[in-house]
């Protein structure tokens, strides 16, 4: 009966050349996206159950699922049937001997990222395991007998994060002892080797890949001992755009430790010490195309996953994610693959396919960012397995017909924006927001600038490259504070934070009752913004939309209302 079963999972295999992709998620990047979706194509076509390894297998799986592709998906649906196969009555059982530590975490990744509630006692088996085989001297490696091994402590640490995640049960002391050994192993120029102490494996001195997999070990300890590091940052009233909530209580502080009653050994300021360090070898070695025998792409996802969880966003003055994914760019092969030598294409194309699409960083957002900002409502787009009456916000921004009501609303313009604050915050999934970007755009034309104010903010927050001349358009408008809004968007979208050097408080300092003043400040600084963003975008638009923006866009005059 088993063969029967995998027989037929293999056939609907072979005969589905595409996965039928609910909604393909977007890295922001449209030469990013065209390498995701040939990377995608080819890891579809050429994962073949019969041939490929259970656990290579898995990687494809996870790596389908967090580029879009459903749960229902053959190639999701393999990889489910071999994790959830690992664990018997008996606990965890890894499939290969070597790998057995690279299963725990990519298995119990994977199930944790697909449904972390009904797969909790499968990942508890793997956290079990994984605790059970650690070393007296605080590492991993394949057998007891075997040096500790910097890569393995790497997913064995990812395989007790997503078992926390999942509301799993596990030893915080475990983290604490694999920091011990890692910090006490590092050598003299800051990086790590692969086996410290020693000159086995394929990095036997100091290498990107091997530090940059213990950073990110370093980070997910720092993360579940302390938190996020960025939550709490302060921004000046005056200059908060709309929409963004003020800093934490005491007791929410709290709740975002992973154990609030452990004190750990490893301090705070000596896990970013460590992790800093880790990063300065990066940066005196850096190279966005990582050259090397037998694993050039697997840096590129260790890299991601460490950046990511250590909340670093530019390496060597560059934005990280940019940089080295131009240079992951240059390695994808005409066949859509990229090329792993020792462990093949499927494995490397994996790796790139989950670098771009930032599946820590998704992660990360997904714990510890809308969480953070729960909404008093319910997701007005429609939360998944209920069934409730539609709100005066669903039908207003589901159906365009009622932009004429509007201003019939019982609640003012002001509470309606904050409206949409809240319940674009209580979104789980941000493809649900995505999906809603259309519906979106109608609300910039509406008369009520608070409201325009709120769809400004809301567009951004889908992350959508493609919006960057909408959000231009945005800082014509003749409210301020609307352009400032379609300014943090752009920010946001553009990923960076600081922005150009544009000022988010261009009326400071001019006085109130000076009107033409205020206008000539307004119109000036607008001028100066479009100027400033429109030759950056102009810079970096991919080529297909070379016609679609035209360079006339800074002669355009705006307006001269400054209210």
């Amino acid at each position: 009966m088993q063969r029967s079963k995998i027989a037929i999972v293999l056939i609907v295999l072979c005969m589905a050349p595409s996965v039928a992709w609910g909604q393909r998620k977007s890295t922001g990047i449209p030469r990013f996206d065209a390498a995701v979706s040939r990377g995608t194509q080819f890891l579809i076509q050429k994962a073949d159950p019969k041939t490929t390894s259970p656990e290579h297998m898995v990687l494809v799986a996870y790596a389908l699922f967090k580029a879009g592709a459903p749960v229902e998906s053959p190639h999701v649906q393999e990889g489910l049937r071999i994790a959830l196969g690992s664990v018997t009555s008996a606990g965890f059982r890894p499939h290969a001997a070597y790998d057995h530590l690279y299963e725990s975490g990519l298995f119990a990744m994977f199930l944790a990222d697909i449904d972390p509630k009904k797969y909790q006692s499968q990942i508890q088996a793997i956290a079990n395991y994984v605790t059970s085989v650690q070393r007296a001297d605080g590492s991993w490696a394949e057998d007891a007998r075997r040096p500790g091994d910097v890569s393995m402590c790497q997913y064995a640490v990812l395989a007790l994060w997503a078992a926390q995640r999942a509301g799993c049960t596990i030893q915080p002391q475990a983290l604490d002892r694999c920091v011990a050994w890692l910090l006490s192993n590092r050598n003299q120029d800051g990086g790590w080797s692969y086996r410290p102490g020693t000159t086995e494996g394929t990095y036997p001195g100091s290498s990107r890949s091997t530090t940059m997999a213990v950073v990110s070990s370093l980070g997910v300890t720092r993360l579940l001992y302390y938190g996020p590091q960025k939550i709490k940052r302060e921004v000046k009233r005056e200059e908060k755009p709309f929409g963004l909530l003020e800093e934490d209580s005491p007791d929410q502080a709290t709740s975002l430790l992973a154990f609030p009653e452990y004190k750990a050994q490893a301090a705070q300021g000596t896990l970013t010490a460590g992790i800093e360090r880790g990063v300065a070898y990066e940066v005196s070695n850096f190279n966005p195309v990582h050259i090397h025998a037998n694993f050039p792409i697997y840096f590129y996802y260790s890299t991601e996953r460490a950046l990511s969880v250590s909340e670093i966003d530019s390496v060597a003055g560059q934005e990280w994610y940019v940089a080295y994914g131009d240079g992951l760019l240059s390695l994808q092969a005409q066949s859509g693959a990229w090329n792993e030598p020792r462990t093949g294409d499927l494995v490397g194309t994996a790796f790139a396919v989950l670098y771009y699409m930032r599946s820590t960083k998704q992660i990360f957002e997904k714990q510890y960012g809308l969480g953070l900002q729960a909404g008093r409502r319910g997701n007005p787009f429609g939360d998944k397995g209920k069934t409730r009456e539609p709100t005066e916000l669903d039908l207003l921004i589901g159906d365009l017909a009622n932009m004429k009501d509007f201003d019939k609303l019982d609640e003012t313009p002001v509470d309606f924006a904050d409206e949409i604050v809240r319940s674009v915050l209580s979104i789980d999934d941000p493809q649900q927001l995505v999906g809603q970007t259309d519906k979106l755009k109608s609300l910039i034309r509406h008369p009520k600038p608070d409201v325009r104010k709120a769809a400004y903010w809301a567009l951004g927050r889908t992350g959508d490259f493609g919006l960057i001349p909408l959000m231009l358009e945005g800082v014509k408008d003749p409210d301020v504070d609307v352009n400032v809004e379609a300014i943090a968007a752009l920010r946001y979208i553009a990923r960076k934070p600081n922005g150009l050097g544009e000022s988010l408080n261009p009326l400071d300092g001019v006085p109130e009752n000076d009107t033409d003043l205020r206008i000539r400040a307004a119109v000036d600084w607008r001028q100066k913004t479009i100027k400033l963003w429109s030759n950056w975008y102009a810079s970096v638009r991919p080529y297909e939309e070379l016609g679609s923006f035209d360079e006339l866009q800074l002669a355009v005059p705006v307006d001269s209302g400054a209210k």
